[in-house]
């Protein structure tokens, strides 16, 4: 009887080793590049307004360009991420991403510069939806959402990156440097890509010509993989075809979380997108120095992606429960901010328990969305989440110009960004019980006989019968 090794588990049972951290590195990388170029429109707003003289509500299509873009990137690096590969995609997007933030400090026009960044907008959203699945392939199963967090914080810590020399750097070499570095980086970072990380071993599994190449990576993850060379591997629990289709994205439960998912990462992100590209500018009008505003931005990044960090741990072992708590906690906090008599102290805290809320919201919902489809359509499912996330990141901005060419107050824009995490919450608490049940559905599944203490190397020796 030929020998079997289900590759769900034997990457559920793997340690944390120094491939995995390597892999974790890696995709944390291609993330952080990601959302460094995502934010580098919102620090160079008030440059560019200056040197092309320029009104800023007319800064509504420049900043929703890339963000429009997402419409595109999601679909198509996930199509191609569950055909050619999760690391082939990746690199892809990066190397794309480079090329653009390049071509983006190069333009002379407005026009121009919207154009460019709508391109660039297709990789840096399609750069996220195949990392995210890439890592979530390779992560344990009691640490996926850490994992997912640990990778997708990238993509915070990179938006607020820009905080710490944006104006230094704009004072000496103009908004354009901005674009350079942001472009520079992802082009290193494809090399490094394309030298160290290795495929994903469930994407690997699904397709046999692939198998001289699975069988390097696990081995990779585990030196002492002893596997015999008619070995069959399998994804306990999962599909064994490598077809992928739309209507998978709805089977069976998921034809009520998916929509709801959607719904979620639309209003978050819409509230998200918001404040990352107006948040500067709207607070430079309102008299705070340029270097106290990118440090309002730089709180709401950097302590959103705590957030994320803190609620990882909490999602492993509650579910979706975290994210109701966080949806809860993020109404009053940013209604807070349109308070009259702020102090700039309590501004900026607020900003920070804002970006803590919104941000924590937004990490719990990529994990959730990682963990229930199964690898054939792990990530077409993640890249249409972004879509309806970019959708909203994109109406946002858009949102705010025309708010802001009615001079509408400052304070009734937080009133208003508000409303949408209000209606979040509602549909937060139908997805905390649907994905209760189905998520343990689908752990019971792949489960079997799993015994925690036992190595990736002792489920091989128990398919040979050998004990101790």
């Amino acid at each position: 009887m030929a020998q079997t090794i289900d590759v769900t588990q034997f990457i559920d049972r793997q340690p944390v080793s120094r491939f995995l951290v390597g892999v974790v590195l890696l995709c944390t990388l291609v993330t952080l590049a990601d959302g460094f170029n995502i934010s580098l429109v919102a620090f160079a707003a008030p440059a560019i307004v200056k040197e092309w003289h320029l009104n800023r509500a007319a800064l509504g299509p420049l900043l929703s360009s890339s963000l429009v873009a997402g419409l595109i990137g999601p679909f198509l690096f996930g199509l191609l991420g569950d055909r050619i590969g999760r690391r082939n995609a990746m690199i892809g997007a990066t190397v794309m991403i480079g090329v653009f933030g390049i071509l983006s400090g190069l333009c002379t026009s407005f026009i121009q510069l919207i154009a460019v960044r709508f391109f660039a907008g297709i990789a840096m959203s399609g750069a996220l939806a195949v990392t995210v699945a890439a890592i979530n392939e390779f992560a344990p199963r009691r640490l996926r959402a850490t994992f997912v967090t640990i990778a997708f914080s990238g993509t915070t810590i990179g938006s607020g990156l820009p905080g710490l020399f944006a104006a230094p750097l704009l004072v000496h070499y103009g908004w354009q440097a901005l674009f350079m570095v942001g472009g520079v980086a992802p082009l290193i970072l494809a090399v490094a890509v394309y030298m160290l990380l290795p495929e994903s071993p469930k994407f690997l599994c699904l397709h046999p010509e692939k198998r001289a190449q699975l069988v390097e990576v696990l081995r990779r993850a585990d030196p002492n993989l002893n596997a015999e060379p008619d070995c069959q591997y399998v994804l306990a629990g999962e599909s064994q075809s490598a077809r992928s289709s739309f209507g998978q994205l709805f089977a069976g439960k998921l034809s009520r979380l998916t929509p709801l998912l959607w719904l979620g990462s639309f209003l978050v992100m819409l509230v998200f997108y918001s404040f990352n590209s107006w948040l500067v500018q709207l607070l430079s009008d309102e008299g705070l120095a340029y270097g106290r505003a990118t440090l309002a931005l730089t709180l709401f990044q950097f302590v959103g992606t705590l957030g994320g960090w803190i609620i990882a741990r909490p999602l492993d072992k509650f579910g979706m429960i975290p994210c109701t708590v966080l949806y809860v906690l993020s109404v009053p906090v940013i209604a807070s901010m349109g308070l009259p008599g702020n102090s700039e102290t309590t501004l900026l805290l607020l900003t920070a328990a804002a970006g803590f809320c919104v941000l924590g919201l937004h990490f719990a919902q990529v994990s959730a969305i990682s963990n229930i489809y199964p690898t054939p359509v792990r990530a077409l499912g993640i890249g249409w989440f972004m879509i309806f996330a970019r959708a909203g990141g994109a109406i946002g901005p858009l949102i705010v110009s025309v708010l802001v060419g009615r001079h509408v107050p400052l304070r009734s824009l937080f009133y208003y960004a508000s409303i949408p995490l209000a209606v979040g919450t509602v549909a937060s608490v139908a997805v905390t019980l649907i994905y209760r049940t189905h998520y343990h559905v689908r752990r019971a599944a792949t489960d079997g006989n799993d015994n925690r203490a036992e190595d990736p190397g002792q489920q091989v020796r128990r398919a040979k019968g050998v004990t101790g």
